[in-house]
């Protein structure tokens, strides 16, 4: 069994309110954990909408 850990510090300037980034980042989880079977978690500030740590 293969371990890794990675953090990925994402600007989302096309995001304007909570509720966007939700949307960009769902649509972002679902492609990586189809593409390449990975689990993918929000691990940063949450109440902040333009900036995303996973």
């Amino acid at each position: 069994m293969t371990i890794g850990s990675v953090v990925f510090e994402l600007d989302i300037d096309s995001a304007f309110s909570l509720k966007e980034k939700r949307r960009v980042l769902n649509s972002l989880k679902t492609r990586l954990k189809n593409k390449f079977n990975v689990a993918v978690a929000e691990v940063g500030e949450k109440d902040v909408w333009n900036r995303a740590d996973l």
